[in-house]
């Protein structure tokens, strides 16, 4: 079994925030005093793979780091938690606020690549507190898709995933291939290194793999604009049924919408 963990780290806030500026191709610059850190997500992500490799001598863990500031010092960190593999992702260009063309990108890769029985990716891949680019990356690669997952436990030779949903807990037993993004809780909270894998990781280099543009353009921050003032109205409507039932009127209602725009 193969896990494949897409991890891309934040912006470290015990440090002041570095310089950032916008290039003339519509594409984030950042200062080289940039600190970057794993997120919690993140964390919670290769945590998750480590535990599920500990209990099968099967199982192997890779790691995909979104290459950037401060990205030696991430890799280093991850690589002293002993994957199997750590190689950094370079996205050219790198338009993590576009989540359809990062998706296209990361999609187009792993098509060439082996494919990952299970992919682990933070909530939040990419900083930007929307969680759409494992959505869409899961719809590309064809993968299924199980969202906030807090836990994974073998049953038997069967994986089962958990999360919590109100004040119940929802499982799925897995079949493959499958994306899976990670929240943090406390049963997945990352374990500390060994000192020894530390300092190997010191001396440790690592291979890079660029996505490319998969034959089209991200969308530019010079061409985004504020979203127009639509005074509110109409009257609240209810959703009733089960899930898939109030999902199919939220569709309704947004291509209503969509049209009326």
């Amino acid at each position: 079994m193969r896990i494949l963990l897409l991890l891309a780290g934040v912006t470290d806030i015990r440090f002041p925030l570095h310089a950032l500026a916008i290039n003339e191709q519509g594409l984030i610059e950042e200062g080289d005093k940039a600190r970057r850190i794993l997120s919690p997500f993140d964390e919670a992500a290769l945590e998750i793979a480590l535990k599920l490799r500990d209990t099968r001598d099967n199982v192997q863990v890779d790691v995909l780091l979104l290459g950037g500031t401060n990205n030696e010092a991430l890799l280093r960190t991850v690589a002293a938690l002993r994957p199997d593999s750590v190689r950094c992702l370079d996205l050219q260009p790198a338009c993590l606020w576009d989540a359809q063309f990062t998706a296209r990108q990361i999609a187009d890769l792993l098509a060439a690549e082996a494919t990952p029985d299970l992919l682990l990716i933070g909530r939040e891949f990419g900083d930007l507190d929307e969680g759409s680019i494992a959505v869409m990356l899961a719809q590309r690669l064809g993968y299924s898709l199980f969202a906030l997952t807090q836990h994974a436990v073998w049953q038997g030779d069967t994986l089962c995933l958990l999360r919590e949903r109100g004040t119940s807990e929802e499982s799925l037993r897995v079949s493959w291939p499958l994306l899976a993004s990670v929240t943090n809780d406390r049963r997945n909270k990352l374990r500390h290194p060994l000192m020894k894998n530390v300092f190997e990781a010191k001396r440790m280099t690592f291979a890079a793999v660029t996505a490319g543009t998969g034959g089209g353009t991200g969308l530019p921050l010079i061409s985004l604009e504020a979203e127009r003032e639509v005074e509110r109205g109409g009257t609240c409507q209810l959703l009733e049924g089960d899930i898939a039932l109030q999902a199919e009127a939220l569709v309704a209602y947004f291509k209503d919408q969509r049209t009326q725009a």
